[in-house]
């Protein structure tokens, strides 16, 4: 209840407040109170407002802005339009400490299995095998840090959306328009809209759930193929064999990098880089 009446007062305010309506209510105010009988024309005044705040408040696209206004203004501030080192360190400082954890100690795990790699191959920095195997993991650990991004945002936008309530104000305005009479066909539109939208609200909720349970999985998925990759290298020190893999896996998260594109409305994620930068050769 306390969510549906904060949704409602946050719709009037921001209805109340759009500074076209500011500027015709204080001009209508000031020619009610300069008219000759400001007792009718201030009421009148008072009942246009009225019927403009509820009529606005009502139109669908109306409350979706000012939701997803709402929500930008919960996110904190994105990691857009940023390259290269700044792009990893601003996804890094943004996740919470266990997924910033997870992250690090699978890079961490990669670097070991490198040097391991090296110590067995008995070369060094420049070897073959390490420059056409690095850029491939590179490109995976980022689809990995940008999936515990996208986590994180669904997470919370799960959060902070109570299925429940939803399911209740759907019932509890299906059962008002059930009892409407005859003739109030204004109540029932507005009642048959606002249905619809709570719909939508609940369905979208439903599809985060679904996107959070994926995004969940890609991850397991991810970091398996990573330590696998990695570890890899230590038991077969063919360059052209370890590149081949590499690749083939890299080049299968398409589907993976479209739905981190799509839940950017929710996680906030923005335009960061779509080349993988450097991560396993850089101090982190």
């Amino acid at each position: 209840m306390a969510k549906e009446s904060g949704g409602l007062l946050r719709y009037l305010k921001a209805a109340f407040s759009w500074r076209w309506n500011l500027l015709a209510l204080g001009s209508a105010i000031g020619i009610g109170v300069l008219s000759p009988v400001p007792e009718v024309v201030l009421p009148m005044v008072a009942a246009a407002e009225l019927a403009y705040l509820a009529g606005l408040i009502s139109i669908p696209k109306f409350r979706q802005a000012i939701d997803m206004q709402t929500a930008a203004a919960g996110r904190p501030p994105t990691p857009t339009k940023l390259r290269g080192r700044d792009s990893v360190e601003a996804l890094l400082r943004e996740l919470a400490p266990g997924l910033r954890k997870r992250f690090l100690e699978l890079r961490e795990r990669c670097l070991t299995m490198r040097r391991i790699a090296r110590g067995l191959s008995g070369s060094d920095s420049s070897s073959s095998v390490e420059d056409l195997r690095t850029p491939g993991l590179d490109k995976l650990l980022w689809v990995f840090l940008r999936l515990l991004y996208s986590h994180q945002g669904l997470t919370r936008f799960l959060d902070e959306t109570d299925a429940t309530a939803l399911e209740k104000q759907i019932d509890k305005l299906e059962q008002r328009r059930s009892k409407l009479v005859e003739g109030d066909e204004r109540l029932r539109k507005s009642l048959t809209d606002a249905i619809a939208t709570t719909g939508m609200r609940l369905e979208n909720l439903r599809n985060a759930e679904r996107n959070a349970e994926f995004v969940s999985l890609e991850l397991d998925r991810i970091q398996s193929k990573i330590l696998a990759l990695s570890e890899m290298a230590v038991n077969n020190q063919s360059p052209d064999f370890i590149t081949s893999q590499v690749d083939a896996v890299a080049a299968g998260m398409a589907e993976t990098e479209s739905a981190i594109k799509e839940l950017n409305y929710i996680t906030g994620l923005g335009e960061t880089l779509e080349e993988a930068p450097s991560i396993l050769e850089r101090s982190i």
